[in-house]
């Protein structure tokens, strides 16, 4: 197994995470490693005193109410993960913390540090889960994946193609020591390089990784891909089709600033829309 410690982060508000799309997630993270932790807060909804407020519109009622219904969803959410994990041979635990719904990403990002590594179910509308998952790829310190239930089916029992998009950049290789557990798992590893992007990025620049790769008994394949003037995003998921990778490997770039975080365009795209299951390290 590629990794012995996964942590699988399950949304329980304002939407919680489709059982199918939770049972998937945990089939992924079983093809992945030998242990997983799911986590599923119940939020508190903290509400500023006023009584006039609270008689005239229901504050108080409102904010009971959706808690009510996170913490529903979060037992429900854990116990069926935690059925099917223990049927997997996979079950590492799980945690059901309560917080406030703005502290959650923060909180997430904390338990990852001690994960080899954390993946993000995201739902139909991503929209909710892209700040948990900048939160983690900038905050945890490890590496994050972002899965997308609905777009693809997780392999039985291994990854079969990953493709680890090369410029040489710092980040990039923070994404390749990350995945080098599941690249000794894959079947094929393709090193992607797109050219007419970066002046670092040249078709001899994969030369080095193969041969690192090679040192890890994992066999590489170089993929040079004139970009033409497109945009990254783009092309990643022209690549990603074409190979019909089950993972994509890439080096996030961005920065916090006053809480939020300003990303590279690239990095912008694959999080806001992931063709296929995306590892991401910074």
């Amino acid at each position: 197994m590629a990794f012995k410690d996964i942590l699988l982060h399950l949304d329980t508000y304002p939407d919680p995470v489709a059982d199918w799309a939770a049972d998937q997630a945990l089939a992924f993270c079983a093809s992945l490693g030998d242990q997983v932790t799911a986590v599923a807060f119940h939020v508190t909804i903290a509400l500023k005193s006023n009584r006039l407020a609270d008689f005239a519109l229901k504050f108080g009622e409102l904010a009971r109410s959706e808690e009510g219904r996170s913490r529903a969803a979060a037992d429900h959410l854990l116990t069926r993960f935690e059925s099917a994990a223990i049927a997997a041979g996979v079950y590492g635990g799980r945690i059901c913390p309560a917080a406030e719904v703005f502290e959650v990403p923060d909180l997430v990002a904390r338990l990852a540090r001690t994960r080899d590594i954390c993946v993000v179910p995201y739902g139909r509308d991503p929209g909710p889960q892209q700040g948990l998952a900048e939160a983690l790829i900038f905050s945890s310190g490890r590496p994050v994946i972002i899965f997308r239930p609905q777009d693809a089916n997780a392999p039985a029992t291994r990854i079969g193609t990953v493709v680890i998009a090369w410029d040489g950049g710092r980040s990039a290789a923070a994404a390749l020591a990350a995945a080098l557990p599941v690249l000794r798992a894959a079947h094929t590893v393709v090193v992607l390089t797109i050219l007419n992007e970066k002046p670092s990025a040249t078709p001899a620049v994969a030369d080095d990784v193969i041969r690192h790769l090679a040192q890890h008994g994992v066999e590489a394949e170089a993929l040079a891909f004139d970009s033409a003037g497109a945009k990254i995003g783009s092309v990643l998921e022209h690549v990603v089709e074409r190979t019909r990778a089950d993972l994509l490997v890439m080096g996030a770039f961005g920065h916090s600033r006053a809480r939020e975080f300003v990303l590279g365009g690239a990095t912008r795209s694959m999080i806001e829309a992931p063709p296929t299951a995306l590892l991401m390290a910074h």
